[in-house]
């Protein structure tokens, strides 16, 4: 399997495309903890972060990490 991995750093977060998109690592930048999503999901979190623009979506997926 070939995986083609771009990274992008929004500043808080560092996000790391796996695949063209068919999965993506979020590490945050601040404490280094990582999520990992895949296949739907992975196209559901590009989509309600309007491509990653919207940290705030973000910062929610991690505060449901420590709830």
């Amino acid at each position: 399997m070939i995986t083609n991995d771009f990274n992008t750093d929004c500043g808080k977060y560092t996000i790391v495309s796996h695949g063209n998109g068919w999965a993506y690592t979020i590490t945050c930048n601040t404490t280094g903890d990582d999520l990992w999503f895949q296949d739907d999901a992975a196209h559901q979190l590009q989509t309600d972060t309007n491509n990653f623009e919207d940290t705030v979506t973000i910062d929610q997926y991690f505060e449901f990490l420590h709830g």
